[in-house]
């Protein structure tokens, strides 16, 4: 459901359902997820989990996904240029996928503007009617200290809603990103996991 550059894991660990204004930590990286939406931390195999976020807003089901990538050595160091880089990077990597409306754009919250990407794929129904679009969102978080950690955070949201139904809000993600803080870098960091205060 969720289109993303990494491949789907082998194993993960139970999720955990938050309630309102729990912090869960995973990679080095605080966040409080949206209220009663499951969280849980999956491996693939690389050194790095990726957390996986999953829940529903306004009607639509929401799958979002966080995790961890090295500075990309074939760019500048610097937030547009790694941005433009990565998602360079994934468009070609999903040059066979059904996805459609690539646009590079920016997500703001109260405080940052974030390099984001955003495309769209529909998923055939039983009957048109019931033909189903997913609209994603791809926005990069770089921590305030970029480059020296050597890490940014690539966060994917992907709404899924009726095809004749508008696109969801996306004021659970704005929460998600003002949220989210850096601890650590993410290579050996401790999961604390959910419940946080």
């Amino acid at each position: 459901m969720l289109g993303t550059l990494a491949c789907k894991p082998l194993g993960s660990v139970a999720p955990s359902t938050q309630s309102a204004g729990t912090s869960c930590e995973y990679i080095g990286v605080r966040f409080v997820p949206p209220s009663g939406w499951s969280v849980k931390e999956e491996s693939d195999g690389e050194p790095l989990s990726r957390i996986t976020l999953h829940g529903s807003s306004g009607g639509h089901q929401v799958l979002a996904s966080l995790f961890a990538r090295e500075t990309l050595p074939s760019a500048e160091r610097t937030p547009s240029s790694q941005a433009h880089a990565y998602f360079q990077k994934f468009q070609v990597a999903t040059a066979s996928e059904p996805f459609t409306d690539f646009i590079e754009t920016t997500f703001e919250d109260a405080a940052r503007t974030y390099p984001a990407l955003g495309y769209r794929e529909r998923l055939p129904g039983p009957i048109p009617a019931m033909d189903v679009q997913q609209e994603t969102i791809v926005l990069l978080v770089f921590p305030t200290d970029f480059p020296a950690g050597g890490y940014f955070y690539p966060i994917f949201w992907t709404d899924s809603h009726l095809a004749s139904a508008p696109a969801g809000s996306l004021a659970e993600l704005q929460a998600l990103v003002q949220s989210l803080s850096v601890k650590s870098p993410p290579i050996g960091a401790t999961a604390k996991g959910c419940g946080l205060p």
